[in-house]
Order: C-alpha cells, then structure tokens, then sequence
C-alpha cells in the first residue's frame, strides 16, 4: 500500500445481525478493490477475515478482523477503507463497541430474508449514540424469500421514514438479475 494521508483514510464498520452476510459483504469489497485476487467464502472455510478454526468451523465470525484496501475515487483521490467486519452474536458486543468507536460509519448489513432483527435496532442506537454515519446494505437477495421492499418497510418502521433506497434490486431471487441506481437513474446488469 502507499503512503495515503490520514484525511483520505476511512474507518468503515461492518455491523449487523449473526448470519446477515458482514464477512461475505467484507471479502467481496476486498475483492472489487482488487486488494485480493478473489473473494473467500464463510461456508467453505475459504473466507480471509474469519481465520481462527473455531471461526471457520462454525461458519460465524468470533471476533472483530481489520481488512485495509486502497480505492480511487471519482474525484481521482486514493482513499485508504479500514474494512472492520464485526461478529454479530451478542456474545460478542465487546468486539462491536471497539469497531464502533473507531468507525468514521456504520454499515448494517440487513437479510433480505430475515429483516430487521433485534441485534440489528440495539446496534443502530449504539452508532447513533455516537453520531456514526449510518448505511445500510440489504444482502442476501438472491436467496430464496428475499423480500427487498418488505425489508425497506421494516426498517423505516424501525430506523424513520428517513430510509431511502439508493439502488433497488431488478428482480428478486433466482431471478435477481442487477440493480438501479436511483439517483444515476442507471441499471447494472450482473454477467452471467
């Protein structure tokens, strides 16, 4: 990595339910950003953020991991993005609160499955307690019962009407084919 002064350097938490798909959200960035030649996977073992063998053999992340890349943003500035991918049992909330208090932004990870969980509204007020930007990613939408607007519905039942979607799923499930870019008013389809 080269030298990137500290004012282009984002500390980004990765919090969200057990399950929700943090680590898998974590390796896919790292792998679009080019920081690893591809993306591991939780269910495998493959995954490069849940490295311990208690982690890898419960498929669950156990403690907090720290995954540093470089992106070039549109401005034509290099950033530096800490990635802190957060275990999401309560067990473990020690870890959250210690990502959470170096995060510049929180993003929640949300299941278009299962929705807004319980874990999920005591993290949102732990973030907003500390003024944290807030973001949210609805994974998980290629499963099977993925529901993109009942959960956007839930959560501005839980978060304020002040959720708004910035891309919104084309097709849901096995037919989940891309997304729309509300405010660039473009699709990106997925290749095949």
């Amino acid at each position: 990595m080269t030298s990137i002064p500290t004012e282009r350097i984002r500390n980004v938490a990765l919090v969200g339910h057990a399950g929700a798909g943090k680590t898998t959200l974590a390796e896919a960035l790292l792998a679009r950003a080019g920081a690893v030649p591809r993306a591991g996977k939780v269910d495998d073992g493959s995954s490069l953020l849940d490295t311990d063998p208690e982690s890898q053999k419960r498929h669950i992340s156990l403690s907090l991991a720290l995954a540093p890349f470089e992106w070039k943003a549109t401005d034509g500035q290099t950033y530096k993005v800490n990635l802190i991918d957060t275990p999401g049992s309560i067990d473990f909330a020690g870890e959250v609160d210690a990502a959470l208090a170096v995060a510049d932004m929180a993003v929640f990870v949300v299941s278009a499955v299962e929705g807004v969980e319980p874990n999920t509204e005591m993290l949102w007020r732990a973030a907003s307690a500390r003024n944290l930007p807030r973001m949210i990613f609805v994974s998980k939408e290629d499963k099977d019962r993925a529901d993109f607007h009942a959960v956007v519905d839930q959560l501005r039942a839980a978060f304020g009407s002040g959720i708004a979607p910035l891309e919104l799923p084309l097709g849901e499930a096995a037919t989940l084919h891309g997304v729309a870019d509300v405010l660039s008013e473009e699709a990106l389809e997925y290749e095949a």
